[in-house]
């Protein structure tokens, strides 16, 4: 049975909608071009409550999230948002996710859709004979995310709040963590909003309406998960399930950075071997032609396949086709300029670094104002 998140009925009747992860979600409002423009000029509210959220708490939290994240839990201030990945033993990345630390003793864990109950178990596997509790809060609370260069505008009174930062408010007498965090490349919040149930829906409602009325007082818009691909694709952002997979690491995937090698973590051990050498590598690339490249299309160099298309779509910034390929790296040695098969015609691209806009103009850490 398909479900539904508990802001469902305050945009069934406005929103072209569409199945994701076993969820009915709001695929656009107005058009994913026009919501992706507004989240990138002025501000746009995104549902995201079909996200896993997992509190974690015990007198050994600590130590079990050290041993199962990438991330050093260890080392992060309470305060902190994390992001980072839950590896297997090949050092495949089961999921990727943020970590908020509450306390030594407590902890919210943000994960994807798709891999929540998958998460759960593997967690509470590895977390035999240790002193920790693992809960599944994703249905006794919402999750809201509003991001653009106005969200600080919309939510000024955590604008001092810094980035991947979270500070715990208060909404109609119920917890909220409020935190500067997204994933769409531009600045914003993360709201997770607690004590809202199916059951029991109104106060999450009425919190979404507010805020859309704000929002829309900017000149921004709701918007819908297709809006949300092409933004975090822009960004540079992965998605786990197309992208990233257990079959791929952190390393394979550019991610380094959110790896703490000097710490023992499952999969750590493939990792130090791979930061020496990776046999393929996930890269941005741009259309040099006409056409918009899919997942699972081949790329191709000097007519031999050379890789795949994990994701891809149509830039609104750029005004071309973009996508994520994971291709070889004795190939990625050679060449910059690939060919992509689409529908049967080759179409030229180039590799391209992450963020494909200027972070000059777009995204957080924009100092001009956007051309658009």
């Amino acid at each position: 049975m398909v479900k539904q998140t508990q802001l469902f009925p305050a945009y069934r009747d406005r929103a072209k909608l569409t199945e994701f992860a076993g969820y009915l979600m709001p695929l656009y409002f107005k058009g994913i071009i026009e919501e992706t423009l507004a989240v990138r000029n002025a501000v746009g509210i995104f549902d995201v409550s079909h996200m896993g959220r997992i509190k974690v708490s015990g007198k050994e939290s600590t130590v079990f999230l050290n041993r199962l994240l990438t991330a050093n839990i260890e080392k992060g201030e309470v305060g902190r948002a994390m992001y980072g990945f839950m590896c297997n033993q090949q050092g495949g990345i089961i999921d990727d996710l943020i970590t908020y630390k509450l306390s030594d003793q407590n902890y919210t864990i943000v994960v994807n859709c798709a891999n929540r109950e998958k998460d759960i178990s593997w967690m509470k596997s590895n977390s035999v004979g240790l002193d920790v509790s693992i809960q599944d809060v994703t249905d006794q609370s919402v999750l809201l995310a509003v991001q653009g260069p106005l969200a600080a505008e919309v939510l000024d009174r955590f604008s001092d709040l810094k980035r991947f930062r979270f500070t715990m408010a208060n909404y109609d007498g119920n917890e909220m963590m409020v935190a500067r965090t997204g994933y769409t490349g531009e600045d914003g919040f993360e709201l997770m909003l607690e004590g809202v149930t199916h059951a029991n829906p109104d106060m999450g409602l009425r919190f979404y309406s507010e805020l859309v009325e704000r929002i829309i007082r900017r000149g921004g818009s709701e918007a819908g998960l297709g809006a949300r691909d092409t933004l975090r694709l822009e960004a540079g952002l992965p998605l786990h399930g197309q992208d990233i997979a257990e079959d791929v690491t952190p390393i394979e995937a550019g991610l380094n950075r959110f790896l703490d090698l000097e710490k023992s973590y499952i999969g750590s051990e493939v990792h130090r071997i791979q930061n020496q050498s990776v046999q393929r590598r996930l890269v941005g690339l741009v259309a040099k032609d006409d056409c918009i490249p899919r997942a699972h299309h081949k790329v191709y160099l000097n007519g031999v396949e050379a890789g795949v298309v994990t994701s891809g779509t149509y830039s609104p910034i750029l005004k071309k086709g973009i996508a994520m390929a994971m291709i070889q790296s004795e190939a990625l040695n050679r060449s910059n300029i690939f060919e992509i098969e689409v529908r049967g015609k080759m179409c030229k691209a180039e590799i391209h670094q992450f963020p494909f806009y200027d972070v000059e103009v777009y995204g957080y850490r924009r100092k001009q104002q956007s051309k658009l």
